[in-house]
């Protein structure tokens, strides 16, 4: 079969459309909060009281009414002794003062505190010597949050301070997004695992242990399935595993139209309708994304006898039960359709929407007009500023000296890639240009 013309290529944003009109579940857990670090909400978590529930003091010192030192120095009768954790039994008079320690409730009737260093205690009595700004050492009730105000949204990410905020309100257990269930298998005669030492004509396997670490990165639980050989049936069982245990399954080789591209044929066998096969973009052409809808593969074994008890076993024959990619084999391609595309759909079946990464920059080396695929160039993009022109000073943008697809070692050197329209005429020096963060 003859490769198609690259102007019948499915185009990046087209296939960016399709991936995200698919159709998504995301699986929602409840966890204790500890075990939650790192998982986003699937719920909003709302105050259960003002915060702080009472007229907090945020100062050692003395609770009084600001009325009694309006000109000092004033002394006053020391009546009780309030700590942090007990509520004052008693009201506080005129003419009265109480020992205060800081994140202690005032009592009634007092309105101000006067730290220590401004007060002098003997004998019962305190000696207040200056009496300005004493009401900014008191923090009224709900003045840091009211009651039922929503203290973290749905979707959030639960950092350090975060879970500090939910435990605040009492939120002991919370709901979040479930981890995607993610596997990665490679396939391909040539390849042996990264311990061992390959034979003259072999490789070793760097896909797996690249896309796993993007998937991990991307909010996936991760399942390695090792190497499949270039063969058909061992291919199909590999896959067919996995289907039923993952949410998302990435395979990577065997995409092309070679004798020995068996994957695609593959994943029609076992159900997988293909969205998306070849696109305009380099590198990483040979790309397919494919979706799965449980009790596929039996109805076509079946000859498409219709069998309600398969359709009954679906909850939602609109929402998929597995989301395949296949991507090239060469390292770099894989990376590079991984960041830009497959990111998207876990996004989204972490429970958030899309999250773009993009970051702007000068070119600091003129580019030649790009071919007609749109380009994905390494680049560095430096952290000390670039050109300057008159309104900005930006990040500098260096294009890094990439030798093809399967070039690992620049695409360890880079941190973002430069994204090039198909046609895309020369870019001089100090181009202002957007990259994608790596």
């Amino acid at each position: 079969m003859a490769e198609p013309d690259v102007s019948q290529l499915m185009t990046v944003a087209q296939a960016m459309a399709v991936i995200d009109a698919a159709p998504v579940a995301p699986r929602v857990v409840r966890m204790p909060l500890a075990a939650a670090m790192g998982r986003r909400l699937a719920q909003d978590v709302a105050a259960d009281r003002d915060y702080p529930p009472f007229n907090k003091s945020t100062m050692d010192g003395f609770a009084v009414r600001s009325g009694d030192i309006s000109r000092p120095p004033a002394t006053l009768r020391v009546t009780a002794r309030v700590p942090a954790g007990t509520l004052p039994d008693t009201p506080l008079n005129p003419g009265e003062a109480m020992a205060i320690m800081t994140g202690a409730p005032l009592p009634a009737g007092a309105d101000g505190v006067v730290p220590v260093e401004d007060a002098e205690e003997s004998d019962g009595t305190v000696r207040i010597n200056r009496s300005d700004g004493v009401t900014r050492f008191v923090s009224p009730r709900g003045a840091d949050c009211q009651k039922g105000r929503v203290v973290l949204a749905k979707g959030a990410l639960l950092g350090p301070a975060q879970l500090a905020v939910a435990a605040a309100v009492g939120a002991a257990e919370v709901d979040v997004f479930d981890a995607p269930r993610a596997a990665v298998l490679a396939t391909g005669d040539e390849l042996v695992p990264a311990d061992k030492a390959p034979q003259p004509a072999q490789i070793r396997n760097s896909n797996n242990v690249m896309l796993a670490g993007l998937l991990r990165r991307f909010g996936c639980a991760v399942t390695d399935l090792g190497i499949a050989p270039d063969h058909p049936d061992d291919i199909r069982l590999a896959i067919s595993r996995a289907l039923h245990d993952h949410d998302v399954l990435l395979v990577s080789g065997g995409m092309s139209m070679g004798e020995h591209d068996h994957v695609p044929r593959v994943l029609q066998d076992l159900g997988v309708t293909l969205k998306v096969s070849k696109l305009r973009i380099k590198p990483g052409k040979p790309f397919v994304f494919g979706v799965r809808h449980e009790g596929t593969e039996a109805r076509r074994h079946e000859g498409g006898a219709d069998d309600s008890s398969l359709r009954a076993s679906v909850p939602d024959a609109s929402v998929p039960s597995a989301f395949v990619f296949g991507l090239p084999g060469n390292p770099v391609s894989g990376f590079v359709c991984a960041v830009r595309l497959v990111s998207r759909l876990i996004d989204r079946l972490s429970g958030v929407g899309v999250q773009e990464r993009w970051q702007a920059g000068r070119l600091i080396t003129g580019l030649p007009a790009n071919g007609p695929r749109e380009f994905y160039m390494p680049v560095l993009r430096s952290v000390m500023p670039g050109r300057v022109s008159a309104q900005a000073v930006l990040p500098a943008i260096k294009p890094l000296e990439w030798k093809g697809s399967g070039d690992l070692f620049t695409l360890a050197a880079a941190n973002a890639l430069l994204v090039r329209a198909a046609n895309e005429p020369p870019l001089p020096d100090g181009t202002l240009v957007r990259v994608l963060e790596i």
